[in-house]
């Protein structure tokens, strides 16, 4: 593969990166879609351009490390983004039993027990 397509590959997948970080929002789940979306068209672009660093086919220069820290730092950004929204979720299907949450005024979870700490609908 030509130096020059597997950076492009690079590239595409940390501008997949930070159009998913952009444009997240844990609360509306059509975007966490396309942001899922995303990352896993980016996760193909990396794994494409580590297949040609590995080749041989991309020159390793000092450049070339440090974009690939910079990109491992998206990623675990994108990870944790991404871990946090899936527990929000998780733990909220929990304590509504999979119903969609109804909040009341006070903000909390409607026939919820008074007992539970508010930060947590923080």
């Amino acid at each position: 593969m030509p130096p020059d397509t597997a950076i492009a590959h690079l590239e595409r997948a940390r501008s997949g990166i930070r159009q998913a970080l952009a444009q997240w929002n844990a609360a509306d789940l059509e975007q966490v879609e396309e942001s899922r979306e995303l990352l896993v068209a980016a996760a193909v672009d990396l794994r494409v351009f580590e297949t040609a660093v590995g080749a041989g086919d991309v020159p390793h220069t000092a450049e070339l490390y440090s974009t690939i820290l910079a990109v491992k730092q998206e990623v675990v950004q994108a990870t944790r983004v991404v871990d946090t929204c899936v527990a929000f979720y998780r733990g909220l299907a929990a304590r509504t039993g999979d119903a969609p949450p109804v909040y009341n005024a006070e903000g909390h979870i409607e026939e919820e027990p008074a007992g539970l700490e508010p930060e947590v609908h923080a």
